[in-house]
């Protein structure tokens, strides 16, 4: 590399100590050079931070931008702190790292491709930017503490969920997806774990790895002894099961891997369970599903099927939207949830409970055709329309659903539909009779603003079976739902008010805004209002066109 001028920052920076003194040096991707001993020198020195700046076009991410600068850098590891958008184009960050690593980013030219977005980042390197004595900050020590709180010593499990967003972390950010990292955050957990054991190696039984970009898994060294036997990679960007290759000398018999590339690759599950085999002999669940033994003994059975995990945190989102209102004491609250066309159906099974007979009596909308005596009253329970719908669940009894007992399916997803079936268990909260059990499948469409409605509505009800773990269990505690407050009208829904009421009044737009602020958008208050002005001639003139 030829030899040119390097920009000198005239800053001094002093310690404590009145007698050390460094002189900042800039490297700047207009000007790269890495030559001089006096910048080797100080890049080498273990008692400074170096700062980052980073000039970039806003079209890649936090996360991306910081990878990138990352794997430039290899094999040296680099661990930024105290990240920083000073401008929309411009972020900062300090480290500390050796001669090497920048050497291996001044070889890029001080311009670092972004594979994920092809952009290139610019980057310049104040060397000596500020001395360990002014910033206390050790980054190995608070990866450690992080790494010590994920680990469970009753169960031997290892999380690593996410492990770059963890808030532990604090300024420091760690992706161990690169190989380095992954090596610094695995030692410093040993050392946290072992320091006073002569035991080399981590005692985990269950080892997760979710949601962290990885592409290939390659410790450096051998971390895990041999109880390992549960792997979780979900989530991730794994293509091939070699990728886990790392792995396959322990007796691995429990492995996820939902949600990578590689899950699109097979189109039958025999090619798909084979190939987890070929690195995996020990393999018994494979994603959740018992594999390797005859389907005629044992059926496949799978808790919850979410497909390829695009819709988890909308179906997390309904579901708990959806039950926290249907247990408030006034079901109404659910006005708005079903679509303008939806319909709803409910049926009874088998109710064994006397008191619970009684009880869904109020449930005058039975539409199981099994126990039909007059088929004409088919059409009639068939609802149809939000009115009908809330008016019928409005008048069924007080619920209380034990979310932690629903099983949840997506049946079928499309980029403006999906489908999800939901088997639990719930309570009448005004009676202290034992839990019934539900089956409930909606249909779920997209509108406008990002916004969802039911369009369909199954229900149905039967008795727990007698010798179920619910009825046998200790905890019948009854929990009130959570307080409900109502979300504020979209753009949209607001619009459709305003031209209601305005060609219901005839009022100018501007007075029909502020008849519906003044009741906070309540429609029936606003026209109740309205007429009893217009009666005694309260309205201005003004206010028609």
């Amino acid at each position: 590399m030829s030899t040119t001028v390097i920009n000198s920052v005239s800053t001094t920076n002093q310690s404590q100590n009145p007698k050390i003194t460094i002189e900042p040096i800039r490297l700047t991707y207009l000007n790269p050079s890495f030559t001089s001993s006096e910048v080797i020198n100080l890049a080498n020195r273990k008692d400074t931070w170096h700062k980052f700046i980073i000039f970039h076009s806003r079209i890649s991410s936090k996360c991306d931008i910081l990878d990138s600068i990352i794997s430039a850098g290899s094999p040296e590891v680099l661990v930024p702190v105290y990240y920083e958008e000073e401008t929309k184009t411009k972020i900062t960050f300090l480290t500390k790292c050796g001669a090497q690593l920048i050497d291996s980013l001044v070889k890029y030219n001080l311009r670092i491709p972004v594979p994920t977005t092809g952009e290139y980042l610019r980057l310049d390197i104040i060397l000596g930017y500020q001395l360990s004595t002014e910033l206390l900050l050790n980054p190995q020590n608070v990866i450690c503490r992080t790494g010590q709180q994920r680990y469970d010593h009753f169960r031997k499990s290892l999380n690593f969920d996410n492990f770059r967003n963890d808030k532990h972390l604090g300024p420091v950010y760690c992706s161990i997806s690169t190989p380095k990292c992954l090596n610094l955050a695995l030692r410093c957990v040993r050392s946290a774990l072992l320091s006073n054991s002569r035991e080399m190696k981590l005692p985990v039984r269950e080892l997760s790895m979710r949601s962290n970009e990885f592409m290939v898994f390659i410790p450096q060294e051998k971390f895990f002894n041999f109880h390992l036997t549960k792997i979780d990679f979900r989530n991730n960007k794994l293509t091939d099961f070699r990728q886990l290759a790392y792995f396959s000398e322990f007796n691995i018999i429990e492995l996820w891997v939902d949600g990578n590339p590689l899950c699109s690759k097979y189109n039958r599950p025999d090619d798909y369970v084979k190939a987890a085999k070929s690195v995996f002999p020990h393999l018994q669940v494979l994603d959740g599903v018992m594999i390797g033994v005859e389907k005629k003994f044992v059926p496949t059975i799978q808790r919850h099927f979410l497909g390829d995990g695009t819709k988890l945190s909308l179906v997390k989102q309904f579901v708990w939207h959806y039950f926290s209102l249907y247990d408030q004491n006034d079901r109404s609250v659910l006005n708005g949830l079903y679509d303008t066309g939806a319909m709803f159906s409910m049926t009874l099974g088998a109710i064994t409970n006397f008191n619970h007979m009684q009880m869904v009596k109020s449930f005058a909308t039975n539409r199981n055709l099994l126990k039909f005596v007059d088929y004409a009253k088919c059409h009639e329970f068939l609802l149809h329309g939000p009115e009908d719908i809330l008016s019928a669940l409005v008048r069924q009894p007080k619920t209380s659903h034990n979310i932690r007992s629903f099983q949840i399916d997506l049946i079928y997803q499309s980029e403006n539909c999906f489908s999800i079936a939901i088997q639990g268990y719930f309570s009448f909260r005004d009676t202290p009779h034992p839990p019934l059990a539900f089956t409930r499948t909606f249909i779920i469409i997209s509108k406008e603003d990002n916004e969802f409605c039911i369009c369909n509505d199954q229900y149905h009800i039967e008795s727990v079976l007698s010798d179920s773990k619910v009825l046998q269990s200790s905890d019948r505690e009854i929990r009130l739902p959570p307080k409900y407050e109502t979300v504020p009208l979209s753009s949209t829904e607001k619009e459709q008010l305003l031209r209601f009421l305005h060609e219901l009044t005839g009022m100018k737009r501007e007075y029909c805004v502020q008849n519906l602020e003044k009741t906070n958008w309540n429609i029936r208050l606003t026209i109740k209002n309205f007429m009893q002005a217009y009666t005694i001639n309260e309205v201005p003139f003004e206010a028609f066109r």
